[in-house]
């Protein structure tokens, strides 16, 4: 009671007031006080979101049309963010300018009146961090060191994994959201510095990389993976305990989630060579966003059941993940990019949800169409 009592008073007494608590009653409500029974989300690019000339109102309409339950709003990275965050002041896209509040501001109401939840996404590259302090970059079995992507010891204890970690806080402290969805974070390639050799020993009690017969790291070997997926590990714990501290423990019910990549030849063991084992992430209690890029893939709508139903059968839970859709169409770097038909937009968005996935997510904005839209309105609306 005496809580409630705080918040009732920080509310009428306004922002200053409301600020001693450690939110700002001026910002729009991310979270549903019911949550949607299903969740049909569609993500927002950063683009969109940081424009000034975006039409809300004509997005939201987008939204109320297609039965969009959940809106996710791309909140950047850790060197490039939608708000002024006072940890890193020249990283903001527009100072003085807060893009998620306009954004949430808008899209947060459905149709009838009712919440919208608003869930927000972090991109973990830091492209910008690596040209100052190449140190950080994660390196390529042949020695090449990434542009964009941390080493997995910076990820999992390093300043990279810290930054993060301090940033899905202070979006969770500020906006209080639904989820906050961490992407890009994918080791297939850059985790073997010197750095992440020693993180490796310490967590496998391996004396060396495994390796081929001619002296090369084996950078298929299913050790790797298992390293690669327990860094990943260490990081979402991190990031996790990090949230859970905020606004007096209360952050413990905003969702976190994590991208995974699908790995079409063991769908229920997901690609541990990219750091995203399934069942060695799952105990973080970060949800699982399984990438359903069918055009990028080369599959089709039935691969989506084909692939929940190994979920299912191999006792996973699978309302601890979210289907997302993705509308890219190969080659991957195409410019424009190609796009999945509508038809295959609605049966992937159908069969996504079944065998208990109650979670189902469209990305990205930037490349639905009218035709696509009107599908999903078929399926969703």
């Amino acid at each position: 009671l005496a809580v409630v009592a705080a918040v009732i008073a920080a509310i009428a007494l306004g922002p200053q007031v409301a600020a001693q608590f450690g939110w700002n009653a001026s910002l729009p409500t991310m979270r549903a006080t019911v949550a949607p029974a299903m969740t049909r989300s569609v993500s927002i690019d950063f683009g969109y979101i940081t424009d000034p000339k975006t039409d809300w109102a004509a997005i939201d309409r987008r939204l109320d049309q297609a039965g969009v339950t959940t809106v996710n709003l791309n909140a950047g990275r850790v060197e490039f963010t939608a708000f002024d965050w006072s940890a890193s002041p020249s990283a903001a896209a527009e100072a003085g300018t807060d893009h998620l509040a306009v954004a949430a501001r808008a899209l947060n109401t459905g149709p009838h009146g009712q919440q919208r939840p608003v869930n927000l996404i972090v991109d973990a590259y830091v492209p910008e961090w690596i040209k100052s302090d190449p140190s950080i970059a994660g390196v390529s079995a042949n020695g090449r060191a990434a542009r964009y992507t941390a080493s997995a010891t910076q990820l999992a204890e390093g300043a990279v994994g810290q930054r993060l970690a301090d940033y899905v806080a202070a979006l969770g402290q500020r906006y209080d959201p639904n989820r906050i969805e961490l992407t890009e974070l994918f080791l297939d390639t850059y985790s073997f510095g010197a750095d992440d050799l020693q993180l490796f020993r310490r967590l496998t009690g391996a004396a060396d990389w495994p390796r081929n017969d001619d002296g090369s790291i084996d950078t298929s070997s299913s050790e790797i993976g298992l390293f690669r997926s327990q860094a990943i590990a260490k990081l979402l714990t991190r990031v996790r305990t990090a949230l859970d501290a905020v606004r007096e423990g209360a952050g413990r019910d905003i969702e976190l989630a994590m991208d995974v990549r699908i790995n079409w030849d063991d769908l229920a063991g997901g690609p541990a060579i990219s750091g995203q084992a399934y069942r060695t992430l799952m105990p973080t209690r970060a949800m699982l966003q399984p990438w359903v890029y069918l055009g990028l893939a080369n599959k089709q709508p039935q691969d989506v059941v084909r692939f929940t139903e190994a979920l299912k059968s191999d006792g996973l839970d699978t309302t601890k993940f979210v289907m997302s859709v993705g509308l890219w169409r190969g080659p991957a770097n195409a410019e424009p990019p190609g796009r999945i038909t509508p038809e295959t937009l609605e049966g992937a968005v159908r069969a996504a949800a079944t065998n208990g996935v109650r979670d189902v997510n469209v990305t990205p904005y930037s490349l639905m169409t009218d035709d696509h839209w009107t599908a999903l309105a078929r399926a969703w609306g």
